[in-house]
């Protein structure tokens, strides 16, 4: 799926500019997994880009640009993974395809897909810096206008793949399973990133993880 991001600070067509730009992007998000978005300044961001302070206000005027250009950079790679996690989750859907039409109450169907998404939330917790990304823009949008596109259509590209998914399955409420399901998987992933303890409750994972598959399968008809 396609999904567009506008960047709004200033744009270059030379390389060399180019390779700046991005170089000042990735100290930007280094200082907000470090700093928290109040981190980011433009003295501070050439200091940790080691680029001088004049290139920071020449790309982005305003500090507001700069912080929403770097969460555009990070959306775009995120909806790359995300593109190739919809690419696994249905070559899953059809590995089960006929598992699901012969019984969809299955307890293999359900264990398939509950280990596909345990799987995914320990390797999205492995990831650490990323969610701490995530939570900050997250929370930042609610006071940035400039933030809101790009984290909603973040937000909507995982919604869409999973919605489609328990469609594929026959699902009548996809939509509302796609909700619950992507809220319970951020949930988790918030909470073993806060407590850094993913090892000690694995079990617990896969149980809430099962739990929540076996009723949304078992809802569909």
């Amino acid at each position: 799926m396609t999904h567009p991001l506008t960047y709004v600070g200033r744009q270059t067509s030379r390389s060399d500019g180019e390779a700046r730009r991005l170089v000042i992007l990735e100290a930007t998000l280094r200082l907000i997994v470090r700093d928290g978005i109040r981190g980011v300044r433009h003295r501070a961001v050439a200091k940790e880009a080691d680029v001088p302070l004049a290139s920071t206000t020449y790309y982005f005027k305003d500090i507001k640009d700069l912080i929403s250009d770097s969460l555009t950079y990070f959306a775009e790679k995120t909806l790359w993974m995300n593109e190739e996690l919809e690419n696994r989750s249905f070559e899953l859907l059809k590995e089960l395809d006929g598992l699901a039409k012969k019984d969809k109450n299955s307890d293999l169907l359900i264990d398939n897909l509950a280990q596909f998404i345990s799987e995914h939330i320990r390797e999205q917790i492995c990831h650490r810096d990323k969610r701490i990304l995530e939570l900050a823009f997250h929370e930042e949008a609610l006071r940035n206008a400039q933030l809101a596109d790009a984290i909603k259509r973040l937000d909507d590209s995982f919604l869409s793949t999973i919605e489609r998914f328990f469609e594929l399955l026959g699902s009548k409420t996809s939509m509302a399973d796609a909700h619950q399901l992507l809220a319970l998987i951020k949930y988790l992933e918030y909470k073993y990133v806060l407590i850094e303890g993913a090892d000690e409750d694995d079990q617990q994972l896969e149980h809430i993880v099962t739990s929540t598959v076996h009723n949304i399968i078992n809802a569909i008809e």
